[in-house]
């Protein structure tokens, strides 16, 4: 790679884990980087030595720092709900919705173009949007993650087990572990399915994209027609830095 040609940072900063992404100014994803605290050195040491051009950073987890920290030489943008979008989100409290929500949306838009989309993220929440092949968000739901479907039957009975989470592949559990893992797994699966039903009654044709830290736990289960994505969110997060670096140049 020629470090002197403009490139592109993206940093997804969730409540687990921080994923940085470079891009090439054309959109080709050059490399990624994932790291699981609040330290910006190691971070700081790889973008040195990518030397990006721009940078933007969505937080949906507590950061003690931000993407300016990184003295990047082009532009540094914080998502916000006020960040110029190549989308139009119709949700009546937008400076409370996910930024990772808004990149995914964007991400989704870039990658299906005119298609709609039900666009699902399984991370420490599972949320699921609708974004309209003309580009309109209109909004979706959240839900607790696998994990915090188990964290919650441990911590709130006096008996059940804290389960890991894995799919024993049975329609019903045969054991109480078994039980534990296959309802919060399968009782997220049918929750999409039921949702993607439901989202095809009212808009007909419909993609399912999901990403996130369990989507390859579930992405195999569903019936439905389904693209994974495991990078959407970073490539949302450069469909909306390219569109502002070309706003201020």
């Amino acid at each position: 790679m020629d470090l002197q040609s403009p490139s592109h940072l993206t940093i997804d900063a969730g409540n687990t884990r921080t994923k940085c992404a470079l891009f090439e100014e054309d959109g080709q994803l050059l490399d990624t980087a994932v790291y699981g605290s609040d330290d910006i050195d190691p971070i700081h040491s790889w973008v040195k030595q990518h030397a990006p051009t721009h940078g933007i950073m969505a937080t949906s987890g507590m950061r003690t720092w931000g993407v300016t920290d990184l003295h990047l030489p082009g532009l540094a943008l914080e998502l916000s709900h006020t960040t110029p979008l190549p989308i139009q989100i119709l949700y009546s409290t937008p400076e409370t919705l996910g930024r990772d929500r808004i990149a995914a949306a964007c991400g989704a838009h870039a990658l299906y173009p005119g298609q709609n989309c039900l666009i699902i993220s399984a991370g420490t929440c599972v949320t699921s949007d609708i974004l309209l092949g003309s580009g309109i968000y209109l909004g979706g739901n959240i839900a607790p993650g696998l994990r915090m479907r188990l964290q919650a039957m441990h911590h709130f009975t006096a008996r059940l087990p804290l389960a890991e989470p894995q799919w024993p592949d049975l329609p019903f559990g045969d054991s109480t572990l078994h039980a534990l893992q296959n309802g919060a797994a399968l009782g997220i699966v049918m929750e999409i399915e039921g949702l993607w039903q439901r989202a095809r009654d009212a808009f007909s044709t419909l993609s399912i994209v999901i990403t996130g830290g369990d989507a390859d736990v579930l992405a195999g289960k569903l019936n439905s027609p389904i693209f994974a994505e495991p990078e959407l969110v970073n490539h949302g997060l450069f469909q909306i830095l390219a569109f502002n670096v070309k706003l201020s140049y």
